[in-house]
């Protein structure tokens, strides 16, 4: 008899574990690898603004976006915060600042064109930048300057004249005595009244469709209901004829009311700046770069007159440019000459809400 056969080694308290399988997974792209491949002659392009405005020394790394995909708008972005942080908080008006690269010729390319090839190199050799507003609203301001009339004789004409004057170089305002100016351009072929249109346009008409046309139109009577007679215009005045620095000063030592004297006191600030010229922009058709629309009163004949005058220019040229400025690829301390140059206009900015602020309020 055989013995019995003894086991080897010692027994297993729990049978082998099979080897589970990997879940599956897709495949997926390192956050490295940009999302969208553009081609090689525009990323040059990017690249180099980018260097430029690094070169030009004038942002900080809080006015950089986080992430961005197109480095030309990341550009852009630190551009507008930077030009936020010069202007402040604003309540009444929304400026916006936009930057183009243009060629040899003065053509727009870049960044928001993605119609070249890679094969097809891009040329840049100056960055341009413009503004304007971008959110234009209605602010009736009559209220107000009735009240600073009624606190000191011509006071309220002469913040408007300030309000007007100072804005044409730097943020233009559709204000009642353009509204007048307009209103005489488009209703009236540029008369004192509308008689004379109604001449030219009813030579052989009946009085009934005389009428019928005068109520079609914008009269000489909507006006003075609309305006007092300071507020339609100082056509042929000088500045030298309204001498409203001196009027601010004592204006400014006599008003009593916290309110009314914060506006006389930032209509004096903004009487003194000295804004640049240079920025202006080459205008070809209208202009209808207005960055408010100042009625008298809440929807009165000032936002029509308006509305007309945009349906007209709508069929046309026009520009809605506020400013803008061009400057070379190879001089980046253009650029912050051009922010130093601008301080005049970001206080004019600054300045000119708060007034809309005061006066509507």
């Amino acid at each position: 008899m055989t013995a019995a056969l003894q086991p080897l080694g010692k027994p297993l308290s729990k049978p082998l574990a099979r080897p589970r399988a990997a879940p599956l997974t897709l495949p997926r792209l390192s956050d490295a690898i940009p999302r969208a491949v553009r081609p090689d002659g525009l990323s040059a392009v990017n690249a180099r603004v980018a260097r430029f405005l690094l070169d030009a020394q004038v942002f900080t790394e809080a006015d950089i976006p986080d992430a961005w995909e197109n480095a030309l708008k990341a550009c852009e972005q630190a551009m507008a915060a930077r030009v936020q942080r010069e202007i402040g908080p604003l309540r009444c008006l929304k400026p916006g600042f936009v930057m183009h690269l243009l060629d040899e010729h003065g053509v727009a390319l870049g960044g928001y064109r993605q119609s070249q090839s890679a094969d097809e190199p891009q040329t840049c050799r100056e960055i341009e930048i413009y503004w304007g507003e971008m959110d234009e609203q209605q602010w009736p301001i009559g209220q107000g300057l009735q009240r600073l009339e009624a606190a000191q004789p011509d006071l309220g004409k002469t913040i408007l004249q300030v309000l007007r004057g100072q804005c044409a170089w730097t943020y233009p305002l559709f204000t009642p005595d353009v509204a007048c100016a307009t209103a005489s351009l488009i209703h009236w072929n540029g008369g004192d009244d509308e008689e004379a249109a109604l001449d030219d346009m009813c030579r052989e008409d009946s009085e009934q469709e005389r009428e019928a046309m005068r109520s079609a139109m914008v009269t000489r009577a909507m006006l003075d209901r609309a305006y007092p007679q300071w507020a339609q215009g100082w056509m042929g005045q000088t500045a030298r004829k309204l001498p409203e620095r001196c009027n601010l000063r004592r204006a400014a030592k006599t008003i009593t009311d916290p309110r009314l004297r914060q506006i006389v006191a930032d209509a004096q600030a903004l009487a003194r700046l000295q804004p640049d010229e240079r920025f202006r922009p080459e205008i070809d058709g209208e202009y209808i770069g207005f960055g408010a629309v100042l009625s008298w009163q809440e929807d009165d004949v000032t936002v029509r007159i308006y509305d007309d005058f945009i349906q007209m220019v709508y069929q046309s040229e026009f520009s809605d440019r506020i400013g803008e400025v061009c400057i070379a690829l190879d001089d980046p301390g253009a650029l912050g000459a051009w922010f130093r140059d601008m301080r005049p206009h970001f206080e004019a900015m600054r300045l000119i809400d708060r007034l809309i602020h005061g006066l509507s309020a």
